[in-house]
């Protein structure tokens, strides 16, 4: 193991912590936490989905699985490019619905509800922005 008490210069400084803990990004500290759990709770799922569906491929292959099989196991292109459009679809079903918008509220089976803070028959998305952006001294 390397010495750390070295004569050698070091170009590397102090680690300056930042206060991002006490940063409010979503307007309100309790959705930020929320947002935080709902973000760990989906990464520990998706890891299990993926060990779960490393254990599958290795019974399939070899009929017994050990722990160290699993740790050591690198899946082959097309098993990462199925793994990963299985990623995909988790995460869309998961976050799909936090990155809708006003406009865009299809339900999971398919029927749509208007957007009640839209006028119907209004400026279009683009028109709005343009107006807006006009006034604001685009």
């Amino acid at each position: 193991m390397a010495d750390s008490k070295s004569d050698r210069k070091s170009y590397t400084a102090d680690f300056i912590k930042s206060d991002t803990e006490q940063a409010v990004f979503l307007g309100n500290p309790l959705m930020d936490d929320m947002m935080t759990s709902i973000i760990a709770l989906g990464a520990e799922v998706w890891a299990n989905r993926r060990r779960t569906r490393t254990i599958e491929l290795l019974m399939e292959k070899e009929g017994a699985v050990t722990r160290d099989m699993i740790e050591a196991y690198v899946p082959t292109d097309d098993e990462e490019a199925e793994m990963r459009k299985e990623r995909d679809a988790f995460i869309q079903l998961t976050y799909g619905h936090i990155a809708r918008t006003g406009e865009d509220q299809t339900a999971l089976d398919g029927s749509t509800k208007q957007n009640p803070g839209k006028p119907s028959g209004g400026a279009s998305d683009d028109e709005m922005t343009e107006e807006t952006s006009m006034g604001m001294g685009g």
